[in-house]
């Protein structure tokens, strides 16, 4: 394919600057998680008249499967054309992309393109550590705690097993596919239950002879579960089986869409946005403000705000773009930050008007580079660290602490959590 250079593109998104500012094929997919992907779908299938299929194009003799990353990613490797999509995460299309042969084509057109091996999708993508997911949810279940229980699930891979007499293809079938063999069996209370497993692990303790299976995502099995009368059983068998209803299943798959409009929503509005105030945050840029001596040394990076119920209601451990010093208290606003890193202009989700706007901070490590203490930017895609701090910044330069992360929980601690409607709870059985 290739890769054009659309005159006055820009990365949109945290993730787009990280994937251009990637060294390597790891850290791009590294950056590349970070933010939801784009798959190209027709009108009936975005409607949910259809069938998903796979978006794909023929290139050396190879189906790749077409994805971008933004809707102004769309707009600009192809011009002209209205596109409709569906937003899937990086894990799901790893995990469901059906055939080794094929590719994955990101953004093509654009000058973060990037062909990759459904391969090295599998070797190279972060995925949850199904350890520390079974060991999570064996923790909610004896502590009884349906909401940690839904947090842990929805962080992990399953392995789906197969019934005995399914025929030889199965295995390469996607959910979505009508002919997909889902095996239901009767529970030890006669309800049809569907078992999963958190790990091919956990398959194998339950099974002398593990079953042929296939690898999924939580979100997209919620979104393909097959009847609301079957039961998920989570790891049946096991310490730390969960049994959820099927009608459950269905209402997290419900609010799991309604986020992803949320957030569709947000993205299509950031296209059509013009930011028309540039030349005088660019004129403010010349103000400079240096760092205040005084302060702990802190690094900082700027969150869209679009991603930040993803931080505190989600747990979201990862980030990317120009990574910088903090200044200190009072010396910053919004419009000054955006102008210091370069983050205002056409299609950015930033605007020198913004009321506010969430920021990460951390105290640098040893293993910190000396670069990141200077005063020019650094782009970068990281995890971020046990102990950073969510900040917003103010519009008049006050600063409110919103949560500080804990790693070993994977989680944000609020300060003063917002009020939200969680999602449906399990039951734990």
């Amino acid at each position: 394919m290739t890769v054009a250079d659309p005159v006055g593109w820009r990365p949109a998104t945290a993730a787009e600057a990280g994937m251009a500012a990637a060294s390597d094929l790891a850290g791009y997919l590294a950056a590349l998680g970070t933010g939801p992907l784009l798959l190209p779908v027709s009108a009936e299938t975005a409607a949910g008249q259809a069938p998903f299929a796979w978006p794909t194009v023929e290139h050396d003799g190879a189906p790749h499967v077409l994805a971008f990353t933004s809707p102004q990613a769309i707009a600009a490797g192809l011009p002209g054309e209205s596109v409709r999509y569906v937003t899937v995460t990086l894990a799901e299309v790893t995990a469901a992309i059906p055939d080794n042969s094929w590719w994955l084509a990101v953004d093509p057109g654009l000058p973060i393109a990037e062909r990759i091996t459904a391969g090295q999708l599998r070797e190279l993508t972060p995925s949850p550590d199904a350890g520390d997911i079974a060991q999570a949810l064996r923790a909610a279940v004896a502590a009884e705690d349906p909401d940690a229980v839904m947090a842990a699930l929805l962080r992990a891979e399953f392995t789906v097993p197969l019934p005995p007499d399914a025929d030889p293809d199965a295995a390469a079938r996607d959910l979505t596919d009508p002919r997909f063999p889902w095996w239901c069996l009767p529970d030890e209370a006669g309800q049809p239950s569907v078992p999963v497993f958190t790990s091919p692990a956990m398959l194998a303790e339950v099974f002398d002879v593990p079953p042929p299976s296939v690898v999924a995502s939580s979100v997209r099995l919620f979104a393909n579960w097959p009847d609301p009368r079957w039961q998920l059983a989570v790891d049946p068998g096991t310490a730390s089986a969960v049994s959820i209803p099927g009608e459950a299943v269905r209402q997290v798959s419900r609010w799991l869409d309604e986020l992803r409009r949320t957030v569709t929503d947000t993205d299509q509005a950031d296209v059509a946005q013009t930011v028309t105030e540039t030349d005088r945050a660019e004129a403010d840029q010349a103000e400079e403000v240096e760092v205040d001596p005084d302060v702990p040394v802190r690094m900082q990076l700027v969150v869209p705000h679009r991603h930040l119920h993803a931080y505190v209601a989600d747990g979201y451990d990862r980030m990317a773009g120009p990574v910088h010093r903090w200044h200190g208290p009072g010396r910053d606003t919004p419009e000054r930050l955006y102008a210091r890193l370069g983050l205002l202009g056409p299609g950015s989700p930033f605007t020198a008007g913004d009321e506010w706007v969430p920021v990460v901070r951390w105290k640098p490590g040893p293993d910190t580079p000396a670069t990141w203490l200077d005063e020019q930017p650094q782009q970068r895609a990281l995890a971020v660290p046990d102990g950073a701090e969510l900040h917003v910044l103010h519009q008049d330069g006050s600063d409110e602490l919103l949560a500080r992360f804990d790693r070993s929980g994977r989680c944000w601690l609020p300060v003063d959590p917002p009020p939200a409607e969680p999602p449906p709870a399990a039951s734990i059985g």
